[in-house]
């Protein structure tokens, strides 16, 4: 390896106050616990690690791909990149299609895998620019060419900015569980740097018990989540009592409704601030907070610009708009990126834009506070109507806290969670949106989950959701749609099976089946799954099990004989 001089802009840095360099006035707190294995890391063992494992990459020029996990080693390959100026890619999996494609275009010189082994994968010589470290997806392209060049600066900016209006110092304790591929985790890391605090690395999700049990024993002072993260704290047995030591909630990536936010703040009492933050990938990430004394009042807030940043709202022309007027969202600052990269001739140049455009339609009040309305792409048109998705998902949202919608326009999709389409048709959520719109039902698809589907940064999956629909649902909603007036004409509600093997034996056309079997397993079309579910919701009702299609057909008939 080309063992360059490690200098950005004229500024070492091996040595100066960068947050992933500035140990030595901390040096004896603890900078990582891994709660998987138990070890602590002071920032003076970190310095140690980090300093041996850049004398083994060297320093740049050089292109390096990182497979992450919340564990030391990810940490350390991060930290060691930054200190010998080598331009780097966070990586979920090395192993993915997507991945390799990544890989192949790229060529990146090394490769780290999660066994933090070092591979020698190209001699690619690379031409990249002095300022440039980070390589991020941006949110939703995961796997595409696509990437946000940020550089030293911008990483460092942001990471005192959050700092800041977190109020954090050495005494704080960050619990990691967001992966740090995605530039939610990465800040949470960097900002607690900053400062000399601490950070509690965990791979467990908020659905384990494990994941509660190291949260109190490490004694985290906060949490952070997306959207859904809060929309599961909602729907579980969480009580702020039993956690003392959380000081602060965060909540970013994507819109908490203002309901949700309000239901959060009366589930943590007093005892916790909560901080609701706006950002993009583009901007290292962090873009606006919400004050938390301020959350009460204004629950719908995306807040105020981050120390050292701008937002303003303008029109087409990019001409500022006054109070309360929607535009698009503009914001200024030292994190905005040097640009995107498409290719690796990209990573030479630095096309740092004047002002970062959001894509987000807002508005600022006479307070100075801004507000989301909208996304620019996710406005669709519908019989010459324009209609905003957002706005559509936040209504539905106020019937059914875990939903999400999605659409073109040809169609809008309406995505349930832990709800059955029979429960679904009680609430006559269809009819009252279609009323409310004033657009028919007809334009309207349904598809039902245990779970949403999520992307690796935990926001909502929308891709997924519309090819469910292009496979199943367009098929399944016709036919839910037909059986239902077939059945209410002939009157023909009473089953004809006794049995739930019996069931599946006619549905699937089978004379025998195995019991220990499952819908998933067994393979079953869409017009199967039609005919089972409809059956099981006449004879159930709302006490059909949400994971059904999961549970054994010997599970089903327990609970079927049960009744």
């Amino acid at each position: 390896m080309n063992q360059l001089n490690s200098q950005i802009s004229g500024q070492d840095l091996t040595t100066g106050s960068w947050f992933f360099n500035n140990f030595k006035s901390c040096q004896d707190n603890i900078a990582i616990i891994d709660a998987t294995t138990g070890e602590h890391y002071s920032y003076d063992a970190l310095d140690q690690l980090v300093t041996a494992r850049v004398a083994q990459l060297g320093t740049g020029p050089c292109l390096v791909f990182i497979e992450t996990q919340n564990t030391i080693h990810t940490i350390v390959n991060y930290l060691a990149c930054l200190r010998g100026g080598l331009v780097f890619h966070l990586l979920d999996t090395v192993n993915s299609t997507k991945a390799q494609a990544l890989i192949e275009l790229y060529q990146p010189n090394i490769i780290i895998g999660a066994n933090n082994a070092i591979i020698e994968n190209s001699s690619y010589q690379h031409q990249l620019h002095p300022s440039l470290a980070l390589l991020m997806a941006t949110s939703g392209s995961t796997g595409s060419p696509k990437f946000v060049k940020l550089s030293h600066s911008n990483l460092e900016s942001n990471a005192v900015a959050i700092a800041q209006y977190l109020k954090l110092t050495q005494d704080d304790k960050a619990y990691l569980h967001l992966k740090l591929h995605y530039s939610y985790g990465i800040s949470i890391l960097n900002s607690h740097f900053a400062v000399g605090a601490t950070t509690v690395l965990t791979q467990h999700g908020i659905l384990d018990g494990q994941f509660w049990t190291d949260l109190h024993q490490y004694q985290a002072t906060s949490l952070a989540g997306v959207p859904y993260t809060f929309e599961t704290l909602l729907h579980s047995n969480f009580a702020i009592e039993n956690y003392p030591h959380l000081r602060y909630f965060t909540q970013a990536g994507g819109k908490l409704e203002a309901k949700l936010v309000k239901q959060t703040l009366a589930l943590i009492g007093d005892k916790a601030e909560f901080y609701i933050m706006y950002g993009q990938t583009e901007a290292a990430p962090r873009m606006s907070y919400l004050p938390a004394e301020q959350i009460h009042q204004h629950p719908d807030s995306i807040g105020v610009p981050v120390p050292g940043g701008e937002l303003m709202v303008v029109n087409e022309h990019g001409q500022a708009l006054p109070n309360f007027e929607p535009g698009e969202l503009k914001y200024t600052g030292p994190n905005v990126m040097m640009g995107y990269a498409m290719s690796p001739e990209a990573l030479i140049s630095d096309e740092t834009p004047e002002a970062l455009l959001t894509g987000d339609i807002a508005y600022q009040n006479a307070q100075g506070l801004f507000f989301i309305v909208g996304r620019t792409k996710r406005f669709v048109k519908l019989f010459g109507l324009r209609l905003n998705l957002d706005d559509v998902q936040t209504y539905l949202k106020s019937i059914h806290a875990k939903s999400a919608v999605t659409g073109d326009d040809q169609k809008i999709i309406l995505a349930f969670e832990g709800l059955t389409y029979k429960q679904m048709q009680n609430l006559h959520i269809v009819r009252d949106i279609a009323a409310k719109y004033s657009i028919p039902e007809t334009i309207f698809h349904t598809v039902f989950y245990e779970q949403l589907p999520l992307l690796s940064n935990q926001k909502y999956d929308y891709k997924k959701m519309a090819e469910a629909v292009v496979k199943t649902q367009n098929n399944s909603s016709f036919f839910i749609r037909l059986k239902n007036w077939v059945y209410t004409t002939l009157e023909l509600n009473d089953s004809k099976w006794d049995s739930i093997p019996e069931l599946y034996c006619r549905a699937l056309s089978r004379k025998s089946i195995n019991k220990q079997e499952s819908f998933n397993s067994l393979g079953a079309d869409s017009l199967s799954f039609v005919e089972i579910s409809m059956e099981l919701e006449n004879a159930f009702g709302d006490k059909l099990p949400v994971d059904w299609r999961s549970q054994s057909i010997q599970e089903l008939q327990a609970s079927y004989r049960a009744l």
